[in-house]
This record gives C-alpha cells, sequence and structure tokens, in this order.
C-alpha cells in the first residue's frame, strides 16, 4: 500500500483459541468464585448506575456501596444473630446423633403410613432396608477431617475472592465490554451491540429476579414454619430461600429438609403432612405470584430444554451450575436467533448500508 497505513497483521484464531483454553486449565479454580462475583456484580449494577445519575462517579460510588453493604450485614448481624446462633448451636449439638434419629423417625413414620394408609404397604421397604439406610447413603462423603478442613478453605478462599473480583467488575465492565466492541468489524457491530443487549438484559433480569425472588421465599417461609412450630425455623426458612434459587429440585430440597427435622422432633405425620402443606402452597404462589413479579419474562425456555440445562449445569459445577445453566441457555438461544436474523437480512439485503448508530440496542 502506498499512502496508507499498512495493516497490522492479526493473530491467528487458533492461537487466540488455544491461549484461552490454556489460561482457562491454569486457573480453573477461579472459574466458580468468578462466576459468583459475576452473578454479584449484576445484582448490584442497577445500585450503581443510580448512584451515577447524581453525578457520583463510579469508583466512589461502587466504594460506598460495600460500605453500605457492609453496614447492613453488621446490623443483620446484631439484629439477627442471637437468634440464628441458638438454633445453629441447638443444631450442632444434636448432629453426633442426627443421623440415628432421623433413621428411627423414617422407621416410625413408616409405620404410621402403613396403619393409616394400608395400601401402602406393598410399596414401603422393610424397616432393617429403612434402617440405616442415610448413614450408607452418608458414608464416605465429607466424613473425613481433611474433607471438612478443605470445604472450610474453598469456603474462605471464596469469602475474599467474590468481594474482589466483583469490586473490579462492577468498576470496569462497561469499559471493557466498550473495548471488546470497538473491535468488532463494522459488518457486525449492529448484531454485536443488540446480541450484548439481549445478554444483559436477560442475565442481569434473571439473577436479580431470582434473588428477590429466594428472599421473599425466605421470609414467607419462615412465617409459616413459626406458624407451625417447627424449631430452627430461621434456618430452615433460609435455606428454603436459598434452594429456591435452583430450579425444579430447590423446592422439594426446602421442603424435604423442614419433614426431616419434624421427624427427628418426634413429629407425626399430620405434622409432616402440615409441612408439605406448606411448601405446596408455597411453590403454587412462587409460580403464579412472585415469580411473574419478580423474574417476570427474562427467561422463556421450553420446559425439556429447561431439564436439560438444569441436569447439565448439575453435572458440571454442582448447585452453582444448576442456578447458572437457565440464564446461560437462555443467552445461547437468544444468541443463535439474532445470529440467524441477521444473516437472513443479509441474505435479502446483501448491499444495504450498515446502520451508523445503534445505541437503541444498549440497555
Amino acid at each position: 500500500m502506498t499512502g496508507g497505513r499498512r495493516a497490522r497483521p492479526a493473530f491467528p484464531l487458533w492461537l487466540v483459541v488455544v491461549g484461552g483454553l490454556a489460561l482457562g486449565y491454569l486457573f480453573r479454580g477461579l472459574v466458580v468464585p468468578l462466576l459468583v462475583a459475576m452473578a454479584t456484580a449484576y445484582l448490584l449494577n442497577p445500585l450503581v448506575e443510580w448512584a451515577e445519575g447524581f453525578g457520583i462517579r463510579r469508583t466512589v460510588a461502587v466504594a460506598a456501596l460495600y460500605l453500605g453493604l457492609a453496614l447492613l450485614v453488621i446490623g443483620g448481624a446484631v439484629a439477627l444473630g442471637p437468634r440464628i446462633r441458638l438454633e445453629a448451636t441447638g443444631l450442632a449439638e444434636r448432629l453426633p446423633s442426627l443421623v440415628d434419629e432421623v433413621d428411627a423417625a423414617l422407621v416410625l413414620a413408616g409405620h404410621d403410613l402403613a396403619i393409616a394408609v394400608p395400601a401402602t404397604r406393598r410399596f414401603l421397604p422393610s424397616d432393617e432396608a429403612r434402617r440405616g439406610w442415610i448413614a450408607q447413603l452418608l458414608e464416605g462423603r465429607g466424613g473425613r477431617l481433611a474433607d471438612a478442613l478443605e470445604n472450610a478453605g474453598h469456603l474462605v478462599l471464596m469469602t475474599v475472592l467474590v468481594p474482589f473480583f466483583a469490586f473490579f467488575l462492577l468498576r470496569d465492565t462497561r469499559h471493557l465490554i466498550t473495548i471488546l466492541l470497538n473491535r468488532v468489524p463494522p459488518a457486525h457491530i449492529e448484531t454485536s451491540v443488540a446480541t450484548w443487549g439481549v445478554i444483559n438484559r436477560i442475565i442481569g433480569g434473571y439473577l436479580r429476579g431470582v434473588a428477590l425472588d429466594g428472599l421473599v421465599i425466605a421470609v414467607v417461609a419462615s412465617i409459616g414454619l413459626w406458624t407451625l412450630g417447627v424449631p430452627y425455623f430461621v434456618l430452615l426458612g433460609a435455606f428454603a430461600g436459598l434452594a429456591n434459587t435452583v430450579p425444579i429440585v430447590g423446592p422439594l430440597m426446602g421442603g424435604g429438609a423442614a419433614g426431616l427435622v419434624v421427624l427427628t422432633q418426634g413429629g407425626e405425620l399430620a405434622g409432616i403432612g402440615g409441612v408439605l402443606i406448606l411448601f405446596l402452597v408455597l411453590k403454587l404462589l412462587d409460580d403464579t405470584v412472585i415469580q411473574p413479579l419478580t423474574i417476570g419474562a427474562s427467561v422463556h425456555l421450553h420446559p425439556v430444554l429447561l431439564l436439560g440445562s438444569v441436569v447439565a449445569g448439575g453435572q458440571a459445577l454442582g448447585i452453582l451450575g444448576m442456578v447458572i445453566a437457565v440464564p446461560l441457555t437462555t443467552v445461547l438461544q437468544e444468541t443463535i436467533r439474532l445470529w440467524l436474523e441477521h444473516q437472513r437480512a443479509l441474505a435479502a439485503h446483501p448491499h444495504a448500508p450498515e446502520a451508523t448508530s445503534s445505541a437503541h440496542f444498549v440497555c
């Protein structure tokens, strides 16, 4: 070329892919903390943008948000700490004998169920089969001191890394996205901006909706369990809200945990039935009222695709994978849809000029 700048050689695509895979393998231990930090940043970003509306610099807004959250955590610990400590202490004291208590309670519940509904006797296992099955289920899982110490170390690492990563994601993500979009070829800039807008809307709306939905479920479940006289109602309600973030299996986990607690307290079938009815009503309320108000239309997956994504996410990353599988699958679905629309538009109008502005796609 004469009279113009020479184009800079670009890195081969294969080299970029191989380098990315190598870095991902080297830092694979940071994948889970980084994903949790990204979810945290999405949850907190609306508050930062609200502060920016008053002319506050983004860095200052993020720092002030962290300070406010720290004060909120301290206030919550002061207000709820005594109750949570009382329940946690009582539960910890019972842990050594808890497995035997659950086994005995299940045997007794089987007897009561066989008497109340004789037709179930043919489906119930024998007393010998029911006795000790929880101990067998838990055998070799987390029973060693080394495993407990390793899990504690991971929890401490998560506690440190998640706020650290979330701070810089809140502060710098907008700048990083701008840099990436500026390097997109002009022929694809409109589709790229539209795709990012869809990704931002789906992930942000879903995660914030799930968090709010879990909080509402935790409060309502705690009140309901307290009304039924179930012990540890604060811990069980918090667990129900946290488990509710996991699609499909979450409500079963919350109701099952509360039912086991009732069993270990010598509760009869009527008490267990009350807990099951509570969680059934809670699930119906969640599906018909709470989720439409919190999550809304953030995701719209076919039930088969929803179930498949949850199973695949659980196989890949456990509970965290089950939580993030739904928004990631929705993002992939919408990205493919936008790309196909873009290809059809190019095929129909191959010489149409690229739009000069795509700001309306930005969320």
